[in-house]
Parts: structure tokens; C-alpha cells; sequence
């Protein structure tokens, strides 16, 4: 969004002004920390916090998108199953109106209140359904692979057969 909003304003034509050059170094900084901002901050090296401190005083909204971030991550930490029913989803409710200030977020709160109550019971019982997920997409792949479904006695057979 940044990097689009700063190609934008860039001078049009061969004639680079001293606020192009400006700009050119806030994209090359943009870019460069990419794949940082999806890591902690503690995965970081001194040069790489450098960086992204220049670009976070020069982008507040991207600094709190940042830590709004790393707050949903911090959430799902296995921590929180020692903690109430209760406490979890109030604790998930002020991360919902933490994100609610930044209109990117919106898909993710309506993500995670669509599977809320999934997401909870992850937390009460330490189990997910991502066992069932795996097998259901080796048995895609394995359709796929044998170009769809004709004689389906035929194909359970063959499916029993690859998956005991």
C-alpha cells in the first residue's frame, strides 16, 4: 500500500527532482524490510532494527499495523490454556478493537470471528482438526493425480489400498 501510494507521487518522465531521490530511498527502505515485518522483533538483526525504525518514524500507521500483528500472534500463544473460556475471548474482543482502527484488518476480524468458537476450542482441548485437513487434501491430490472419479467402488478400493 505504502510503496504504491510513494511510486505515485514519484515525478513522471526522465527528470528526477531531489524529493524523487527521497522517495526512491523510502521504497528501497519499504522493501527491504518486507520480510522482516513478518518476523518478531526479536528475530531481528541491529541492522535490520536500524532500518525499520527509520521506517516506522516515517510510517506510524505501518509501526501500529505492526503491533497489532504481533499482538494477534502473541494471543495464540499456548500460554493462554491455562486461562478461562472467559478470559480468551475477552482478551480476543480488545484485539478485535485494536484492528478495527486499520481497514486491512477487517478481513482478518472477520476471519477469526467466523472460526472464533473453533479457535477457542483449540485452546480448551489443545487439539485442531488439522489431521483430517491433511488427509482430505492427499485424497484431492490423489484424484487428481488419477484424473477424477469414475467407478467410485473401484476408487475406494484404490484409496483403502494407498492410505492403510
Amino acid at each position: 500500500m505504502w510503496v504504491k501510494e510513494l511510486q505515485n507521487s514519484l515525478t513522471k518522465g526522465k527528470g528526477r527532482t531531489e524529493e524523487d531521490q527521497k522517495l526512491l530511498v523510502q521504497i528501497e527502505r519499504l522493501r527491504r524490510v518486507t520480510h522482516a515485518l513478518t518476523q518478531s522483533a526479536d528475530k531481528w538483526n541491529s541492522e535490520m532494527e536500524e532500518t525499520i525504525e527509520k521506517v516506522f518514524n516515517c510510517h506510524e500507521e505501518l509501526k501500529k499495523a505492526y503491533q497489532i500483528s504481533q499482538d494477534l500472534k502473541q494471543w495464540y500463544d499456548i500460554g493462554n490454556r491455562m486461562k478461562t473460556t472467559a478470559q480468551l475471548v475477552g482478551n480476543l474482543h480488545q484485539r478485535y478493537l485494536q484492528a478495527a482502527s486499520i481497514e486491512e484488518f477487517m478481513s482478518v476480524i472477520k476471519m477469526l470471528r467466523k472460526h472464533e468458537q473453533q479457535i477457542i476450542n483449540y485452546f480448551r482441548h489443545g487439539t485442531t482438526n488439522a489431521k483430517a485437513e491433511c488427509l482430505n487434501g492427499k485424497i484431492q491430490r490423489f484424484i487428481t493425480n488419477n484424473y477424477g472419479l469414475r467407478d467410485k467402488d473401484f476408487f475406494l478400493f484404490r484409496v483403502a489400498g494407498y492410505f492403510s
